[in-house]
């Protein structure tokens, strides 16, 4: 998972999101989470007077999330940083100062799980970073199949969601509500379902087939039996059998 997370930080450089966080959900409330951006978006959304992989480290190394790794590119001249962390309960999450101000809420029900999200309008400095059409996103990664959300993009490939907004959008004093409902019985667990079911399935054409076999070679031996009794019955065995034939 560690090299998955790592080679999407290296592709993420080659993004044009200005500001992305990516969050890798499991179905306990734990997960996975990723913050991407250019300096001036991760200074003005998380927000930080000033932005080094060193602040952004100090920022975000609180007892809500277990720090990964921080670090910065570059693309065409600007500085990105990409934070990769894990955190043990997305309804904890909220207590870290990065998203402080947000709501987190993970609720179980009988068959799904349901999470929400409401994501402010940055606080603070009140400064649109470079290009205010530039794209900022929230993307989920469900562990199972999502039976709901409220994006107006369509699910991805891997159960993921995507929630897009321009920054300018998001400094327009609009909270993003994010909502989505997803099994929970994970993929994996699905498809160890399927293989196993599979695998009986499998066992038992086979064990059918074993017993198909088995019977009629049975049958044969005691039709050949049979066929054996009445010729030494008759007082013919194999070889008298030839001669008539023969005489015929």
């Amino acid at each position: 998972m560690r090299l998955v997370l790592g080679l999407l930080v290296t592709l993420s450089a080659c993004t044009a999101y200005e500001y992305e966080e990516e969050f890798f959900l499991e179905v306990d409330g734990s997960g996975r989470f990723r913050v991407s951006g250019s300096s001036e978006a991760i200074g003005a959304v998380l927000p930080l007077t000033r932005v080094s992989v060193e602040t952004v480290r100090d920022h975000f190394d609180e007892p809500q999330v277990e720090l990964d790794s921080v670090r910065e590119t570059e693309h065409d001249g600007r500085s990105f940083i990409h934070v990769q962390a894990r955190f043990s309960d997305w309804n904890r999450l909220c207590a870290h100062p990065a998203f402080s101000e947000r709501h987190c809420r993970l609720v179980t029900g009988p068959d799904v799980l349901e999470i929400e999200s409401t994501i402010p309008e940055p606080l603070a400095s009140g400064r649109v970073p470079t290009d205010p059409n530039a794209p900022i996103v929230f993307r989920f990664h469900f562990p199972s199949t999502v039976a709901f959300h409220n994006s107006p993009n369509e699910i991805e490939r891997g159960n993921s969601v995507r929630w897009q907004r321009s920054i300018g959008e998001h400094f327009a004093r609009e909270p993003l509500v994010i909502q989505a409902r997803f099994e929970k019985r994970s993929l994996l667990e699905t498809s160890a379902v399927i293989l196993i079911a599979a695998v009986s399935l499998v066992a038992i054409a086979i064990s059918g087939a074993i017993v198909l076999i088995v019977r009629k070679g049975k049958q044969q031996l005691e039709s050949d039996a049979s066929r054996k009794g009445t010729q030494a019955r008759r007082g013919i065995g194999p070889s008298a059998s030839k001669n008539v034939t023969s005489g015929h």
